[in-house]
C-alpha cells in the first residue's frame, strides 16, 4: 500500500470569521513499509495533516488516496496522541481493547489480543491497573498498544514522546522501532526533535510555515538498527545542522506572524 497526498489544502475560520489557511497545495507520497518523520514550526499544520490522513478532517481541495489498501472502505488507521488519551475509569487492558470492543470483537478474544500487545510493550503486569497508577512512559506504552491492537495499516503518531523524560523517550524509541521492524506498518510520526526524526525515520519531511507545504524531503542514510552510536556519525551532525537551518527561518517567521496576529 502507498499513500498519495495530492495538492491538498485545508483551512479553518477564526473566531471573527476570517479565513485561516493551514495547508496549501501539499504534495507527498508515502510508500509501503516506510517510517516517515514530519518536522516543522509550531502551528504550521502538522497535526491537521495527521487528522486528514486519519479521516478526522476532509481536505478543502486536493485528495488523500490510499492505494492498495486491504479493505474496500479504506485502510485502518490508528492515532497515538501526545497526551495518552486513555479513558481514566477503564483498566489498562480495557483501554487497549476499546477499539476491538467498538468493532464487536468478543470479550475473550479482545482481551487476548490486548494482552499480547501489552506484553509486546512490556506492561502486561499492569493490565488491570487504572491509567492514573502508571507512569507517563507506561501510559504511552498503553497508548501504543491500543493503537496496535486494531492491526492498522497506517500508524499515525502526534508527538507521542514529547511529554516524557529523556531516558524514557530513548526506551520508547527503541521499543517502537522493534515493534515496527516486526511488521513494517506505514508510520507517520510528528516530532519537534530533529534528533528523533533522524533516529527513527526512513525519510524526514520538512514542512514550512503556515499555510504549510513540503519544503524538503531527505532520505536518512544511516543503517538500521540505530542507536546512540548513530549520533556519533559525522553525517548525523551535518544533517541535524542542515535541517535546523531549514527550520530556523520558518520558525522565526511563524513566531512573528503569531505576534502580529495578537496586536
Amino acid at each position: 500500500m502507498r499513500i498519495e497526498i495530492d495538492s491538498v489544502s485545508k483551512g479553518y475560520r477564526t473566531p471573527t470569521g476570517e479565513p485561516l489557511p493551514v495547508i496549501a497545495d501539499l504534495q507527498a507520497t508515502v510508500h509501503e513499509q516506510e517510517f516517515i518523520c514530519i518536522i516543522g514550526p509550531s502551528g504550521c499544520g502538522k497535526s491537521t495533516l495527521l487528522g486528514l490522513l486519519g479521516g478526522l478532517h476532509q481536505p478543502d481541495s486536493g485528495s488523500v488516496r490510499f492505494v492498495g489498501t486491504r479493505t474496500a472502505t479504506g485502510p485502518m488507521t490508528s492515532i497515538v496522541w501526545q497526551d495518552y488519551a486513555l479513558i481514566p475509569w477503564r483498566s489498562v487492558v480495557d483501554n487497549v481493547a476499546f477499539g476491538l470492543e467498538l468493532r464487536g470483537v468478543p470479550r475473550k478474544e479482545r482481551r487476548e489480543i490486548a494482552m499480547g500487545h501489552l506484553a509486546t510493550m512490556n506492561i502486561d503486569a499492569f493490565a488491570d491497573s487504572k491509567p492514573h497508577q502508571l507512569s507517563g512512559g507506561m501510559r504511552q506504552r498503553a497508548g501504543i498498544a491500543r493503537a496496535l491492537a486494531n492491526d492498522p495499516e497506517v500508524l499515525l503518531m502526534d508527538e507521542p514522546f514529547a511529554a516524557v523524560d529523556a531516558q524514557t523517550r530513548t526506551l520508547l524509541q527503541e521499543q517502537l522501532l522493534q515493534v515496527w521492524s516486526a511488521d513494517k506498518k506505514i508510520v507517520l510520526f510528528i516530532t519537534h526533535s530533529i534528533e528523533e526524526a533522524l533516529l527513527l525515520g526512513d525519510r524526514v519531511i520538512v514542512l514550512g510555515q503556515r499555510p504549510t507545504r513540503v519544503v524538503e524531503e531527505i532520505v536518512v542514510p544511516f543503517p538500521r538498527p540505530r542507536g546512540l552510536s548513530t549520533e556519533r556519525d559525522p553525517r548525523f551532525a551535518e544533517l541535524k545542522e542542515h535541517l535546523w537551518n531549514r527550520l530556523k527561518g520558518a520558525t522565526m517567521a511563524a513566531e512573528w506572524a503569531e505576534a502580529e496576529g495578537r496586536k
